[in-house]
């Protein structure tokens, strides 16, 4: 993947980034590759770490980080 020129949010971008961004064969491999491991490290801290708010909140943030990951995937580093 190309390295890509991180852009701050602002008035003249900020509609693109609002727009939905169909993804192509290379970032849905990418983003399976993605899902696949932070499924894997949900299911390993369900298995092994005992039920309590903090284990929720790893699983949450386990998720957060897979939407933050498919963002960076759709806009392709851009935002």
């Amino acid at each position: 993947m190309d390295t890509v020129k991180t852009e701050q949010v602002n008035l003249e971008n900020l509609h693109d980034c609002f727009q939905y961004q169909p993804w192509d064969s290379e970032q849905t491999t990418i983003g399976t590759k993605v899902r696949e491991a932070l499924e894997a490290a949900a299911r390993v801290i369900l298995e092994n770490v005992p039920p309590c708010a903090d284990r929720t909140v790893a699983i949450r943030k386990l998720r957060e980080a897979r939407m933050d990951a498919n963002s960076a995937i759709s806009f392709k580093g851009r935002f």
